[in-house]
C-alpha cells in the first residue's frame, strides 16, 4: 500500500514528535513547546495516522520511538537541516554578508577551519559559524544527515561515496613537533633514528596518525618509539609538547596559525611518505551554500601563509 504523504504531514506535527522523542514524555514535550498535552497527543496521532504507522511506544514510565519511528526521525531530521540551510542560503543571497555555515573537520585540520574563521569574521561579522570536531567516517555520517554542510578532511579512498564530491584544497605532511625551547628547534638536517629514543606523545595506536607515522619509521628500518602520553586531544598535544619535554606528530596545518601555537615549532626532520591531500567534502546533490563557498575560497590563503616560513627554514640549512 501506498501513502500520499505529500499533502498530509504537517512539518508542526514533526517537530512536535521530534520533541516528544527527545523528551521521553508527552507532558515534558508539551512544557517544552509552550503547548497543552492533548494537543501533542493529537499532532502525533495525525502523524501516525498520515503514515499508516505508530511511531510512538506508550507506557506508565513514558514514551519511545518505534522502530517505525526511529526511521522517520532520522528523516525528518534530514527535513528540518535542508530548512535551515535553504533559510541561511536565501538570508546570504538577500544580504551577501549575513550566513550560517557548519562544518565538520578531523582534530588537525581544527586548526585551518579556526584559521579561517579568524580571517573572515573580521570582514564578515554578522556570519555566524558551527564547528563540529570528530573522526572522518563520524563526519560523513553527519554530512549525509545534514548536520553539517562541508567536512575537511584527510582523502583516503573514496570507494563507496559515490554520492560525496570532494575537492582537494591543499597538500600537507605530518611533521615532528617540539617546543621552540627544545634542543631540536634549532638542530637541522636531524635525522628520524635520533628521536627513536625521546618521550612522545603518540594519538590512540589504531588512529591514523599514528598509523602513517608507524610506516615512517619502518621505511626507514627504525623501530617505532613507545609513547610516553597517548591522548588524541590536540590541546593536550600542544600542552606537553609546548612545555619542552615531548615531541609529537602533526600534520603541518597546524602551524598554519602560529599565533594559537605560539612555543610549538617542527623539527629539522624529512618524512617523505607522510604527504597527502586534504579536500572539502560535500553531498554531490547539495549545491554550497554562499558562506560555504566563500569558506573554501579562504582556506588556500590560510595555508600559503606557512610556505614562506619553510622555504627560508630550507635557506638556513
Amino acid at each position: 500500500m501506498v501513502w500520499n504523504v505529500d499533502r498530509r504531514i504537517k512539518l508542526r506535527d514533526l517537530h512536535v514528535f521530534q520533541t516528544t522523542a527527545e523528551t521521553g514524555s508527552m507532558a515534558k514535550a508539551a512544557a517544552h513547546l509552550s503547548i497543552t498535552q492533548p494537543a501533542v497527543s493529537y499532532a502525533i496521532s495525525e502523524l501516525e495516522h498520515a503514515v499508516g504507522a505508530p511511531l510512538l511506544d506508550r507506557s506508565s514510565q513514558g514514551v519511545t520511538p518505534t522502530v517505525y519511528g526511529r526511521a522517520l526521525l532520522e528523516r525528518s531530521a534530514i527535513v528540518f537541516n535542508e530548512l535551515r540551510h535553504g533559510i541561511s542560503e536565501i538570508a546570504s543571497l538577500a544580504d551577501p554578508e549575513v550566513g550560517e555555515l557548519r562544518i565538520g573537520t578531523t582534530p588537525p585540520m581544527s586548526a585551518v577551519a579556526s584559521a579561517v574563521f579568524n580571517r573572515l569574521v573580521p570582514r564578515y561579522p554578522r556570519m555566524r559559524f558551527e564547528l563540529t570536531v570528530g573522526p572522518t567516517d563520524v563526519l560523513l555520517r553527519q554530512l549525509r544527515q545534514r548536520d553539517v554542510e562541508i567536512v575537511i578532511s584527510r582523502l583516503a579512498s573514496m570507494a563507496g561515496n559515490e554520492d560525496l564530491a570532494v575537492e582537494t584544497l591543499f597538500h600537507d605532511e605530518l611533521v615532528v613537533l617540539c617546543s621552540k625551547r627544545s634542543k631540536w628547534a634549532k638542530r637541522r638536517n636531524v635525522a628520524l633514528a635520533d628521536l627513536v629514543h625521546e618521550p612522545w606523545v603518540f594519538p590512540p595506536p589504531a588512529g591514523f596518525l599514528t598509523g602513517v607515522m608507524r610506516g615512517a619509521f619502518e621505511d626507514q628500518g627504525l623501530e617505532f618509539p613507545s609513547a610516553t602520553v597517548t591522548t588524541a586531544c590536540t590541546y593536550s598535544l600542544s600542552v606537553l609538547v609546548g612545555n619542552g619535554n615531548f615531541l609529537g606528530i602533526h600534520p603541518r596545518a597546524m602551524l598554519t596559525a602560529p599565533n594559537e601555537h605560539p612555543q610549538l615549532t617542527a623539527v629539522d626532520v624529512r618524512l617523505p611518505t607522510t604527504r597527502g591531500a586534504i579536500g572539502l567534502i560535500a553531498l554531490k546533490e547539495r549545491s554550497l551554500s554562499p558562506v560555504a563557498k566563500l569558506f573554501a575560497q579562504s582556506v588556500a590563503p590560510v595555508v600559503a601563509d606557512i610556505k614562506p616560513k619553510r622555504i627560508a627554514r630550507a635557506k638556513r640549512s
